[in-house]
């Protein structure tokens, strides 16, 4: 009869060989073209359920919804969301383009497909140690009920301990990375299109102050806020250079 002990060991390196085993990788039955369907499918309720503001919007699938909300948001296929809120916020057209850049840096980084592939790698990982797990308790003589009592709360504890690990252990920091990365992008995509990217300090300091996200970084799917502020900082001087070599500066009109 197996250990408790061995079934620890035996549940974990199960768990992280699935997540990180280059076959599962390519195993994963997930494509581009699935994950664009489902936010076809999502778009389209969005613009079910939301009145398009009666603003001028530009072209590359943009919507602006009319919408309390401080928010923006991309889904693969080149659509985007700009909630109304957030000019209460964003002040010229400088800080409304680190928003839209960020933005466009997760389609163009692929960031919603990688996300639905470690989501994968996850629900294979606790769905074949909680087989192995069942497979144990199969095998044990249950006596009396609090026998089976006990293995319900054993199998109940961890499910849950699998779970709570797999959030914040491995999909919320991976969130914290796309979104690292999606600001060192959109940065350079402001900047190459005319767009100051001293800005982003700027808007990045006034929503802090919002305080729409959760004070503690582990919990957060997005970096802190002083992180945040101090990964764009570290960006300034080659997205600026890149900003001073555009002669012609865009002029959106835009300001409050």
């Amino acid at each position: 009869m197996t250990s408790k002990k061995h079934t620890w060991i035996l549940l974990g390196t199960l768990f992280f060989s699935m997540i990180y085993t280059p076959f599962v990788e390519t195993a994963l039955l997930v494509s581009e073209r699935e994950i664009e369907i489902e936010s076809q499918k999502a778009w389209e309720q969005m613009l079910a359920q939301n009145p398009l503001s009666r603003d001028r919007s530009i072209d590359w699938e943009i919507k602006l919804f009319e919408n309390p909300g401080v928010n923006a948001f991309a889904m693969p296929g080149g659509k985007m969301g700009v909630f109304s809120g957030l000019f209460d916020v964003a002040e010229g057209q400088d800080e409304l383009a680190t928003v839209i850049g960020h933005e466009i840096a997760h389609v163009t980084m692929k960031h919603s497909y990688e996300r639905a592939k470690r989501d994968m790698r996850t629900q294979i990982g606790s769905t074949i140690g909680m087989a192995v797990l069942m497979g144990n308790v199969a095998n044990q003589t249950i006596t009396s009920q609090a026998e089976l009592n006990q293995i319900n709360n054993q199998i109940n504890s961890i499910n849950m301990m699998s779970q709570i690990f797999a959030e914040y252990g491995l999909n919320l920091p991976f969130s914290r990375s796309q979104e690292k990365d999606a600001d060192k992008a959109g940065l350079l995509y402001m900047a190459r299109a005319g767009f100051n990217p001293l800005a982003s300090l700027t808007l990045w300091k006034k929503m802090k102050n919002e305080g729409n996200r959760p004070n503690l970084e582990f919990v957060s799917s997005h970096p802190s806020d002083k992180k945040r502020i101090n990964g764009l900082s570290s960006q300034l001087s080659k997205t600026l250079s890149e900003y001073n070599a555009i002669e012609r500066k865009p002029n959106c009109g835009y300001s409050k």
